[in-house]
């Protein structure tokens, strides 16, 4: 009797262990899947640019929310593609090494496939944006996906207004704040570098300087409301936010310093 009820005991005891067990790891889950939900960059709401090298092609896929619309641009010219972002000025929110060909017809299965990291290379995006980005181009419509290329045959501004038309983040246009960039890394071509970035996600550049001196830390500088604009640029470039009561000439002031000279961005 004392042997079956110590067995039975025995039994309580694992089976409350197993149970221990099993909570800490749907817990355990449960606070991954909070942080990659944290931590996702995709809203739904807002652009969204995927660089997207397969095969031997490379592509940046633009998801637009806000018209329901997908574009794919594909890199035929002769660029540093190790860094699209910097060689042309575009904004790149993540990136996708495939072993897929690309097409309009297969992204969705690009996407889902990333999910699992030993098919496919994935940075900056994590597996909760992939889902969403999936989930969102079953809301696009064939007539709203446009596919155009990028080659050596076009010249400068023909190439500008491709890459304008293919990244224009509608809200940050709508928006139509004036934007000052001013170069106080004391590096040439720093300043018109981020401003063509910026001119480039639809951002109203209406003054490009040099600084009186010096500055180490970057910043972006504004007044009034925390504007859509203002935190998108923050975030795409890591400058610190700063706001001043004051008005300046534009309505909002990007201060590069030294701190980002040599960034991947611009």
């Amino acid at each position: 009797m004392q042997k079956t009820n110590k067995k039975r005991s025995n039994m309580k005891l694992a089976g409350l262990f197993i149970l221990l067990v099993l909570g800490l790891m749907i817990f355990s889950l449960f606070l991954k899947l909070a942080f990659l939900i944290k931590e996702s960059k995709f809203d739904g709401a807002h652009k969204f640019n995927i660089e997207l090298m397969a095969k031997d092609k490379v592509s940046v896929v633009s998801f637009s929310p806000s018209n329901k619309s997908l574009t794919i641009l594909l890199i035929k010219e002769e660029v540093n593609k190790d860094n699209l972002s910097k060689s042309l000025g575009i904004p790149i929110d993540g990136k996708i090494v495939s072993e897929d060909n690309l097409s309009k017809n297969n992204l969705s299965f690009i996407l889902l496939k990333s999910v699992f990291p030993l098919r496919n290379l994935v940075k900056d995006i994590n597996i909760v944006d992939l889902i969403r980005l999936s989930m969102f181009l079953r809301t696009v419509s064939e007539a709203s996906v446009y596919e155009r290329e990028l080659s050596d045959k076009f010249n400068d501004v023909q190439k500008s207004t491709i890459i304008s038309l293919s990244f224009t983040d509608p809200t940050i246009y709508e928006e139509n704040q004036t934007i000052e960039v001013i170069n106080a890394a004391k590096v040439y071509g720093i300043g018109g570098r981020l401003a063509n970035l910026i001119s480039h996600m639809g951002g109203n550049v209406v003054f490009v300087s040099s600084g009186d001196k010096t500055e180490k830390i970057s910043k972006i500088i504004y007044s009034g409301n925390l504007t859509y604009t203002v935190k998108k640029l923050s975030s795409y470039l890591n400058f610190v936010l700063e706001k001043k009561d004051k008005k300046s000439i534009a309505d909002v002031i990007i201060i590069i310093g030294t701190d980002r000279v040599g960034s991947s961005k611009f």
